[in-house]
């Protein structure tokens, strides 16, 4: 009998066994575009998430590791109508109602140049961790960087304020971030494709991204766990570690697709060095940045450009405005005809090609870096930190990695005519991808104008092309060369439901004989360690606690206020637009909710000194830090230890903790 007493537990891991599989099948998660489009530079398309428990916001993707929100503070602290409604703002204060939002103790504090192709200006940010969810997934404490002071600068002295944030979409090797601090253990903060992938959601740690455009409108793409294959047409260009790392551009050019060509030429290279003897034969380094709305390049370069262009340079922004009375502009915007970035590829002599339809750079300026609507052209030569291809370029490019193997990658992204997805699922080890086998130039049929010898010799207007007649959507997304989600959702439930009720029997079955035999000894309650995939416990993250107790806190702020230079920043005359956004949270609750279980505000961190970031070295495992301050080591469940993990508000926690850069294995 006591043989039979110990069988039962392995009788049901053995059922266990078989159904975890089923259970654990992961796919790509797609997230939600928002049916508006952001920013006085483009219009831009935008990832819609849900931080907290409601408050939903549009962010543009392409940050590697912390998410950079705009508060309601920010608008609070603007006098003038503030843009950054329209995309939705970020309250601290909510987020801590509800329980979800902290600091997480980190003292560390990036700056507030979170854009490589444009000067960003003004206080450091505030780290913080709330959960953000997204296509039916929920991922907590997500590391994330608070905008309350920081502004866009441009050549002509002014700083504009800021519109939307910018998405994190991991780290080469990075599962989480983690934050040091001189008091406490390490405490991780979750970047969202390693915490997909360390919860067996995905499959890798990895994403897929092609952010679409406003005019002629494309739906944007962007999988976690995955990539759309109908993104990718052509060649691809294989990069190792940072996909923001600098690359070689060897060119741009000017090429006419299909038509008669607006200019004496059909094609004409040679434009990216032109004028400038410090470019070389081999090329400018640039990176790849979906935080930057420009083409951020050499003055010598978008002068070279726009020679070829009916444009007049505005020294003020440092960008260059399409003269819309000249006949060549309908001409030109319309036709069959593209910018052409040529790149080194995997050898000396191997070149790949991006081409961008001028359809896609006549932009437009808003409000509030113009008074009117103005069409521009996005060759940008301010300030910046270095040369950037940004969403001007990603219109018409593929971007994606996979952190796991810290491949990156680069490719033509289609035109308008985009085939219903065919969603490819990532393997953790994968470090390369397929294209499809669709051909770019037919993917713009319908969207361009391909000119006529009358209509070029002529100055004749030319419209742009109407919007095809059917709506283009993002439908739910089948992986390849696998079952479809339904189907294996539906032999999960299946499988599911049979196992339970095996399970319910076995248990069934067994109490009732120790009911007829009380002579049998309970079983001993053994520890059982679980090991998931990925050697990570199926508990997953902890949310970090604030507790202002411990060393080094005090009530100072951490930051001086720093103040734009222009006065139309603070001009009283806007002052009626500050009350139409007051931040309500801060005066709907009662005062209680903002000094219980503390004393102090949960924004008065220290700086850290020497404690910035550092991405530890990586191996195939993740380990989160418990909240009691000890470390899950060996890669053991949480369950022989556990104790359940405090919200960040919790008035019982006085562990002493913060957070710290992680990796994409042990920490």
């Amino acid at each position: 009998m006591a043989f039979a007493s110990l069988s039962l537990p392995v009788s049901l891991l053995c059922y266990l066994a078989i159904l975890r599989p089923v259970m654990a099948a992961t796919a790509p998660v797609a997230a939600t575009w928002s049916g508006d489009t952001f920013g006085p530079d483009g219009p831009w398309p935008a990832i819609e998430v849900t931080l907290s428990e409601k408050q939903k916001i549009a962010m543009y993707p392409g940050r590697e590791y912390q998410t950079y929100l705009l508060t309601s503070d920010y608008c609070n602290q603007n006098r003038s109508l503030c843009y950054a409604n329209q995309a939705g703002l970020y309250n601290e204060a909510e987020s801590q109602v509800d329980n979800t939002g902290s600091t997480g103790q980190i003292q560390y504090q990036s700056g507030p140049d979170y854009m490589l192709g444009l000067d960003v200006k003004g206080e450091k940010t505030t780290s913080w961790v709330d959960t953000v969810s997204f296509g039916g997934e929920t991922i907590e404490s997500v590391s994330l960087a608070l905008l309350n002071g920081s502004y866009m600068a441009y050549p002509n002295g002014e700083w504009y304020p800021l519109s939307v944030g910018c998405l994190g979409v991991g780290a080469p090797n990075t599962v989480n971030q983690s934050f040091s601090n001189n008091f406490g253990p390490l405490i991780n903060a979750s970047l969202i494709p390693g915490y997909l992938w360390a919860h067996n959601t995905t499959a890798s740690n990895s994403f897929g991204m092609h952010i679409g455009s406003a005019n002629p409108r494309m739906p944007g793409s962007l999988y976690f766990g995955g990539y759309d294959q109908n993104r990718i047409v052509g060649d691809i260009l294989n990069y190792q570690d940072d996909y923001t790392k600098e690359i070689t551009l060897k060119d741009i050019g000017i090429r006419v697709i299909d038509g008669s060509s607006p200019w004496e030429f059909e094609s004409l290279g040679g434009l990216l060095a032109s004028g400038n003897s410090s470019i070389s034969s081999g090329g400018l380094q640039v990176s790849v940045d979906g935080c930057s709305p420009y083409l951020s390049l050499p003055k010598s370069t978008c002068d070279a450009l726009a020679s070829n262009l009916p444009v007049t340079y505005n020294d003020g922004l440092g960008l260059y405005y399409w003269n819309t009375n000249d006949p060549k502009y309908t001409q030109i915007v319309n036709s069959a005809s593209a910018l052409e970035f040529v790149f080194a590829g995997g050898s000396n002599t191997q070149n790949v090609s991006i081409s961008v339809p001028f359809r896609h750079l006549n932009l437009t300026l808003t409000a509030p870096l113009v008074d009117s609507p103005t069409q521009y052209f996005p060759c940008y030569t301010g300030p910046s930190k270095q040369y950037t291809l940004g969403r001007a370029f990603l219109q018409d490019a593929f971007v994606g990695a996979n952190w796991g193997t810290k491949s990156w990658w680069l490719a033509q992204a289609p035109g308008p005519n985009i085939p219903s997805p065919s969603v490819v699922e990532l393997a953790d080890g994968d470090s390369t991808i397929k294209a499809s086998s669709n051909d770019w130039k037919e993917s713009w049929s319908g969207s361009w104008t391909a000119l006529t010898p009358d209509q070029v010799d002529s100055s004749a207007t030319v419209s742009a092309p109407s919007a095809p007649s059917e709506t283009l959507s993002q439908s739910t997304p089948v992986p390849s060369a696998s079952l479809s989600i339904g189907a294996r959702a539906g032999i999960g439930v299946g499988v599911g439901i049979g196992g339970l009720a095996i399970i319910g029997a076995i248990v069934f079955f067994f109490l009732r004989r120790r009911k007829a035999d009380p002579s049998d000894g309970a079983a001993s309650n053994t520890a059982y360690t679980a090991q998931t995939a990925h050697d990570s416990p199926e508990q997953g993250y902890y949310l970090p606690v604030k507790n202002p107790s411990s060393p080094g806190m005090t009530e100072s702020t951490t930051t001086a206020s720093v103040q734009p230079p222009n006065a139309v920043m603070y001009d009283p005359a806007y002052q009626q637009y500050s009350q139409q956004y007051p931040q309500p949270y801060p005066q709907q609750y009662p005062q209680q909710y903002m000094q219980q279980p503390y004393g102090q505000p949960y924004s008065t961190e220290l700086p850290a000194v020497g404690n910035t970031p550092t991405e530890l070295p990586g191996s195939t495992i993740y380990d989160p830090q418990m909240l009691d301050g000890t470390q899950v080591y060996n890669h053991t469940s949480p369950q022989q230890g556990y104790a359940p993990p405090h919200s960040p508000n919790s008035p019982n926690q006085d562990a002493s903790q913060s957070q710290v850069h992680g990796q994409h294995g042990q920490i």
